[in-house]
């Protein structure tokens, strides 16, 4: 389904009310599965999502682990109700639902990757 943007003047575009209700009414997926790999000199997150989807996020995406060791990314627990990661040794985490803002847009939730 296309997205149904309308424009509101030369640069902005904004979602129709119709839109916007059915993105509202999507639900928002959760972690089922989070495991941090090392695999020929590529580290990545990789996340097991409810909706089906699976995402391998490149450590270099992640800016949560930037000067954390491989250890430090290994050491993952999920928080309840599961939509973020957390890495106590780095003190610091993932949150799913703006994770996928940022790199999809709202309507980017609805699609499966």
């Amino acid at each position: 389904m296309a997205e149904q943007l309308t424009e509101k003047d030369d640069t902005e575009f904004y979602y129709s009310t119709e839109e916007r209700k059915r993105m509202e009414e999507i639900p928002e997926p959760t972690i089922v599965e989070a495991s941090y790999h090392t695999e020929a000199g590529f580290e990545f997150l990789h996340l097991k999502l409810s909706d089906g989807r699976r995402l391998l996020i490149p450590k270099e995406d992640l800016p949560e682990l930037k000067n954390a060791t491989t250890e430090q990314a290994k050491d993952i627990s999920l928080t309840a109700p599961y939509v973020a990661v957390w890495w106590p040794q780095v003190d610091d985490g993932l949150y799913l639902p703006d994770f996928l803002e940022r790199r999809w847009g709202k309507i980017g939730r609805a699609v499966a990757a």
